[in-house]
């Protein structure tokens, strides 16, 4: 009995122990299978640290980035301000410039128009002035007509005596010259045509004056720069021997016109001359290097009239002695 139950606790001690020693193999597999758990928990483990601290590197970096886009934008928006200052700068000075543009437009219209309307002012005193001039000449030429009898083509005769002509004399010629010296200064000379003096009123040399007048009238008709350079005194007075004045004069008014036409700067010398006996006559230019200004003789042959070419051409009024 007691044997049986040795026996039936032996058995149930075998049963305990192979149910213990099978639960040991399944603890042992499964502890096996625990550490291979762990260690793939281990793997993603390490791989999830490694990528944790990539993102934190990564992190790092864009925080940099970030930082320097920052500044970047920071400096920007300074240059965006400034360019936004420069801007209206730029508008104001271009308002101030457009303003002064249109103040600018607005006088050179104003002188546009002052300008047109003295253009039309001129036009209309340059017509009156003509009408002026015409009625003048008309007047001279009627007063002529009334104070002058009828006056034969030559003036003066060989010898310097009176022409045998009824109610004529040399003194007459010259005044009659004078008169058209008089309407040459007031036509192409005078500033005030119709309310300036004549000149003629208070001269001492009235000759002088007359051969100025008539180099002044081409400076201003043709643009002719002729001087005058007298040195002759009153050598030859009008009121004693009008004859020679009026031939001195006409014989100046000659070399003066072929003074024009050479169309360079010259100068009329008027001189005592006692090596040739007269009031000499003599036109020279005033570029000394200029070889090419020539002035013909007066086609005229008299015994007044002395004209020398040696060394330049020299044109002289004898004197009656």
């Amino acid at each position: 009995m007691v044997l049986l139950q040795s026996r039936s606790a032996l058995a149930s001690t075998q049963d305990a122990l192979a149910r213990a020693e099978s639960k040991a193999d399944r603890s042992s597999t499964d502890a096996a299978a625990e550490r291979s758990r762990a260690s793939a928990l281990e793997g993603e483990l390490a791989q999830t640290v490694a990528i944790a601290e990539a993102l934190e590197d990564q992190q790092t970096s864009d925080k940099a980035s970030i930082e320097q886009l920052n500044t970047q934008v920071g400096e920007l928006e300074s240059k965006l301000a400034d360019a936004a200052e420069a801007h209206r700068a730029t508008e104001a000075a271009l308002a101030e410039r457009a303003d002064a543009l249109a103040e600018t437009k607005a006088q050179v219209e104003a002188q546009q128009k002052a300008a047109t309307a003295n253009d039309e002012r001129n036009l209309t005193l340059t017509h009156q002035n003509e009408e002026l001039q015409v009625q003048l000449i008309e007047a001279a030429d009627e007063a002529a007509k009334r104070s002058i009898p009828s006056v034969p083509s030559v003036l003066v005769s060989d010898d310097g005596s009176d022409l045998d002509v009824p109610g004529f004399s040399p003194g007459m010629a010259w005044e009659l010259e004078l008169v058209r010296s008089d309407r040459t200064w007031r036509y192409s000379v005078a500033a005030n045509p119709v309310e300036d003096p004549s000149p003629f009123t208070n001269t001492v040399n009235p000759l002088k004056l007359a051969i100025e007048i008539e180099a002044l009238a081409l400076r201003e008709d043709v643009g002719a720069f002729i001087g005058i350079d007298w040195q002759a005194g009153t050598d030859i007075d009008p009121s004693v021997d009008p004859a020679r004045a009026h031939l001195t004069l006409r014989l100046a008014q000659e070399l003066l016109a072929s003074a024009a036409r050479e169309m360079s700067p010259s100068t009329l010398i008027v001189t005592s001359d006692d090596k040739r006996g007269g009031v000499s006559l003599e036109v020279v230019a005033s570029d000394p290097d200029d070889v090419d200004f020539k002035i013909p003789p007066p086609p005229i042959a008299s015994e007044w009239i002395g004209i020398d070419e040696h060394g330049g051409m020299v044109v002289t009024v004898r004197s009656a002695n």
